[in-house]
């Protein structure tokens, strides 16, 4: 294999600082253990018992899909939490290998370029900080990547079937999946190629997808009745768009808002429900309710509805993930839930940081440095593409996807929900400034 020995140095060197990251700052006091952490530790360790996809009660696991608490699972099973997250690092270490052959199908001659978007993404922060949670951003990024690298590759169905089998194994780690593979089956039938080759394509994308998640949906089905993949977007919604619309309509707290739909509202319309149907409902009955439940509220107040969808999703564009280190810290403030939000509130925390520690001010200001710079350089690409065919067609090929990851974190904006984009924004970004600086070899 060409540039072996580069790709060898690149993987060790990102070994090597996310496991110092993991070891000095995160294991010590189990900060990789946020979030919703708990609940695949929980079913993880009902796995590893032999219990099947559960929850801690004993009752089946609905809420998410089950990949990463199978990945926990097994090798809780194997050994015991401590190595199911190094064994995780170890895979983190490829994503930095994964952006390298993601930029060359791009940009198939130009080495020097996937070099640096490569070594940049082994020192990037999320990447970094990702790979030692105990989430699922790192094993969904592993097999999107790869997903992206079998896809943009010259079409071919060998590439678009492991390109949708690839989606199929991200789609079990974050469910995001059922979305990319109608924009990605869409962008098929928009090849220049006979109509038949555009359907035998999109067909060969989708059943390799499918194939990888129907045991899943099958699952689901028999023990519910209704296919689904899980059941967490109601009350995502719920608590993420419905709260803070009826907070700033109603001009209450957040969390006053969010009692008074979750527990009142929502309450009311399980106990018709259960009531109509003479039965508890299952989970995914009382996700529909709250979906709907949710909605209600978009169409009654539209435009407050859009302007927090545009806020979240510049929010998603243009945070940090210095933000992880501050919440490690006991400093992040939950502007997400705050009444009367701004974008200056966002940016104010990160210029004026509420830390003494001035090795992470250091971080959150080299992060804000690196971040203007890829935008910028973003910016430089996207002018050179009107003076070059290439790299519009590259740029509005990676468009649909791009726009669509941006779009699903219109509900709550965070840099994490980023991440499976960064490397557009890292290839492209680097290629503005060398397209500038050599423009007379890079064209």
């Amino acid at each position: 294999m060409k540039h072996k020995k580069f790709l060898f140095f690149l993987f060790f060197i990102s070994f090597l600082i996310r496991a110092i990251v993991f070891e000095c700052f995160l294991r010590k006091n189990k900060h990789y253990f946020r979030y919703d952490s708990r609940r695949y530790y929980e079913v993880a360790t009902q796995i590893a018992q032999g219990n099947g996809i559960k929850n801690a009660d004993g009752s089946f696991a609905f809420w998410r899909v089950p990949g990463y608490s199978l990945f926990l699972g097994f090798f809780y099973w194997l050994f015991d939490q401590n190595i199911a997250i190094w064994i995780q690092i170890f895979l983190a270490s490829f994503l930095p290998v994964l952006i390298f052959f993601l930029s060359l199908t791009f940009f198939p001659a130009n080495i020097l370029l996937a070099k640096v978007a490569s070594v940049y993404s082994a020192f990037h922060l999320g990447y970094i900080l990702f790979s030692s949670f105990m989430m699922t951003e790192t094993l969904f990024c592993l097999f999107f990547f790869l997903f992206l690298i079998f896809f943009f590759k010259p079409f071919c169905y060998k590439n678009i079937f492991w390109s949708g089998f690839c989606l199929g194994f991200a789609s079990m780690f974050r469910p995001v999946g059922q979305y990319v593979i109608v924009v990605a089956m869409l962008m098929l039938l928009c090849l220049r190629s006979s109509f038949v080759q555009k359907l035998k394509a999109s067909g060969v994308l989708f059943f390799s997808w499918f194939f990888i998640v129907f045991w899943w949906l099958l699952r689901n089905y028999l023990l519910t009745g209704y296919f689904f993949l899980h059941t967490m977007t109601g009350a995502h919604l719920l608590f993420y768009v419905a709260t803070p619309i009826d907070s700033q309509v109603k001009n209450i707290a957040p969390l006053q808002a969010s009692d008074r739909i979750m527990i009142d509202e929502r309450g009311a319309l399980f106990a018709k429900a259960e009531q109509e149907k003479g039965r508890p409902l299952f989970e995914i009955e009382k996700c529909d309710i709250s979906e709907k439940l949710a909605l209600g509220y978009v169409k009654q107040h539209p435009f407050v509805a859009i302007k927090n969808a545009m806020y979240n999703s510049i929010k998603t564009c243009i945070s940090l993930y210095s933000s992880e280190v501050l919440a490690i810290l006991g400093y992040y403030p939950p502007l997400c839930y705050e009444q009367g939000r701004t974008f200056w509130g966002l940016i104010k925390r990160f210029l004026f940081p509420p830390v003494q520690n001035l090795f992470v001010k250091i971080i959150i200001f080299l992060e804000i440095i690196f971040l203007l710079s890829v935008l910028f350089g973003c910016f430089l690409f996207f002018i050179a593409s009107f003076f070059n065919k290439n790299l519009l067609w590259i740029m509005l090929k990676v468009f649909p996807i791009v726009g669509l990851m941006i779009a699903l974190s219109c509900a709550t904006g965070f840099a994490r929900l980023r991440l499976p984009i960064e490397p557009f924004l890292i290839i492209f970004g680097i290629y503005g400034y060398m397209q500038t600086i050599f423009c007379k070899c890079w064209r």
